[in-house]
């Protein structure tokens, strides 16, 4: 992966946790989120990473691991946007992975199988997705009869029956750089919250002539993103399961 980097979005600030500490320094077992997703990454040989920030930056900058960049994303409109803010900071390469910071649980084997899956197909967007037997809300994976992706749609964008489909996915890529920071211009904000969503980039990639592929992984339980004090107790019964 060399010349890859990594953006890990960290700029939230959690309020459904109900700690004193910025969400990307609550521990899970003893470590941060943010922390363990940072592992994870260093393991998968991604060589650069970017921790775009946000509430409490200077604490999160002050707990992160020599070597790693940070970006601040000053005013917090959604995950495009927090993209967007690292993009001076990821400069001119070719491999920009994207993750979400409270998702500690993701492996380093996942995020390789992502990085071979773009590699092997050349596609300028893949994306890691889960069969969840449990409904989280998360974007639905919208495929047509012959198994293709046609679009992804947030959950509270979808219809009735795209709620039911159980193919989800949380904000986990690999992007070619470039056709990423161009898709990134052509977000506009969501009519009725005023964010701009980073999965509308497959669509924009899509009707541009770009393939996307979607990288299904086994266990669902690693795309999980932990927002309240529940998650993390359940995180940590996983743990184990997940090592």
């Amino acid at each position: 992966m060399s010349g890859a980097v990594a953006v890990i979005l960290a700029a939230g600030k959690g309020t459904r946790m109900g700690s004193p500490l910025p969400k990307p320094l609550v521990p899970l077992a003893g470590r941060g989120l943010v922390l363990r997703l940072l592992d994870a990454v260093a393991l998968a040989g991604v060589p650069r990473t970017v921790v775009v920030v946000g509430h409490g930056a200077d604490a999160v900058r002050a707990a992160l691991p020599a070597g790693v960049s940070t970006a601040l994303q000053p005013v917090r409109d959604g995950t495009a946007g927090a993209v967007l803010a690292a993009q001076g900071a990821a400069g001119d390469a070719d491999e920009v992975f994207v993750f979400v910071g409270d998702s500690p649980l993701l492996r380093p084997q996942s995020i390789r199988v992502l990085a071979e899956a773009r590699a092997k197909t050349g596609v300028a967007c893949a994306f890691l997705t889960a069969r969840f037997p449990v409904p989280y809300p998360y974007a639905r994976v919208i495929r047509d009869d012959g198994g293709d992706v046609l679009c992804c749609i947030e959950e509270r964008d979808c219809t009735e029956a795209q709620r039911t489909i159980d193919e989800l996915l949380t904000s986990h890529f690999a992007f070619h750089g470039p056709s990423l920071w161009s898709a990134l211009d052509a977000v506009v904000p969501n009519p009725d919250t005023g964010e701009r969503y980073l999965t509308d980039v497959i669509g924009i990639l899509m009707d541009r002539g770009l393939g996307v592929a979607a990288v299904p992984i086994g266990d669902w339980r690693e795309l999980v993103g932990l927002n309240t004090p529940e998650d993390l107790a359940w995180a940590e019964g996983v743990l184990d399961d997940l090592s």
